[in-house]
């Protein structure tokens, strides 16, 4: 009977996949497979959050990158015409207003104005004339802006702005560019300066202002639109690709998801079976009532002697322990011994065939 209950026992305390015990009827907490899923979704969203960032980053720098290039090198353009019209001490030009020629003096006025043997007048333009007119052609064409200017300009439409005013002063400090980002009524320009030296060439026209050789005289900057070397719409196309592609990955989340709760339902209905079965089990355990050890019997009547010690016949001591039921009968030896008139009739009607 110990042994029995020893297995009853065994079966009735069903052990969940991480070793505790569950019972009949309970089931293992599932909210963790909840949380891995938001878990997992948000580490999803992190790194196509990140990609996108680091995507417009990557594209905002190499924007900036041809940006500089290019205003790199209009500035070199136009310190090499600047260049060349110094060396040449100004270009003539026809028809044009004196207002140009003569902003700045010049100690060859006498030379200001020539007339060809043709008998056009063509008027002389200092570098500092000639580089703005080609500055206001390039602003309107191109959305280019140039200027040179300089701390102490002697125009004051010249004058210097405040981020042209931070680039000279580095300039004095033996910077050698500036540039920098600024934002005008929400677009975004790239711009860029140079310093300019005095040279021989400028004292023809600013001997006169006491400047040194080789030293800073100004700046020539350039203010280019960003937009104009960016991929417009590029910023977009990579929001809705990233977007598509959360999306594509949070699809296969949420179906793996499912996918694991069929499993997770199909592993409910078989604990719930398996339960349902030890129960029974269980039940037909508790009915079932066993014998062992030595039981004592009589080798001539075949009495057994019970625990207090009397003897009992053997039917009777089996319905006492145990659930079985008897019915009486004659075997074909005790027949013959005991009735032996009808022993004969009653063995030949067992023995007939059916």
């Amino acid at each position: 009977m110990n042994d029995a209950k020893s297995r009853q026992l065994a079966v009735s305390e069903p052990v969940s996949q991480d070793g505790r015990k569950t019972g009949a009827g309970m089931q293992v907490p599932e909210s963790r497979y909840r949380v891995f899923f938001w878990v997992l979704t948000g580490i999803w969203t992190l790194a196509v959050g990140g990609s996108l960032v680091w995507n417009l980053v990557q594209n905002a720098q190499e924007t900036r990158a041809v940006t500089a290039e290019a205003a790199r090198a209009l500035l070199e353009r136009d310190m090499l015409y600047r260049e060349w019209s110094l060396m040449r001490g100004g270009v003539y030009v026809p028809d044009h207003s004196s207002e140009a020629s003569n902003t700045s003096p010049n100690p060859r006025d006498q030379d200001r104005e020539v007339r060809t043997t043709s008998g056009v007048t063509l008027t002389l333009l200092n570098p500092a004339v000639a580089s703005r007119e080609i500055f206001e052609i390039q602003a309107q064409q191109l959305g280019i802006r140039g200027h040179i200017t300089s701390l102490q300009p002697l125009r004051e439409a010249n004058a210097a702005d405040p981020w042209e005013r931070k680039a000279l002063l580095s300039f004095e400090k033996g910077q050698e560019e500036f540039s920098g980002i600024e934002e005008r009524q929400g677009a975004h320009f790239f711009r860029m300066m140079h310093p300019l030296f005095t040279n021989p060439s400028c004292m023809r026209c600013h001997e006169e202002q006491d400047r040194k050789m080789d030293k800073v005289r100004g700046g020539i900057s350039v203010t280019v639109p960003m937009s104009r070397f960016g991929n417009p719409g590029q910023g977009v196309r990579l929001a809705v690709a990233h977007i598509g592609l959360w999306g594509v990955g949070l699809l296969g989340l949420f179906f793996g998801a499912m996918d694991l709760e069929r499993h997770l339902r199909a592993r409910r209905r078989a604990e719930i079976e398996r339960e349902h079965l030890i129960a029974e089990l269980q039940e037909a355990m508790a009915n079932v009532k066993i014998l062992s050890g030595l039981i004592p019997i009589c080798s001539s009547c075949k009495k057994v002697r019970n625990d207090k010690g009397y003897w009992t016949q053997l039917e009777t001591f089996l319905e006492q322990h145990t659930e079985a039921e008897f019915s009486h009968g004659l075997c074909v030896e005790c027949m013959r011994k005991l009735y032996p008139d009808i022993a004969a009739e009653v063995e030949a009607r067992l023995n007939k065939p059916a």
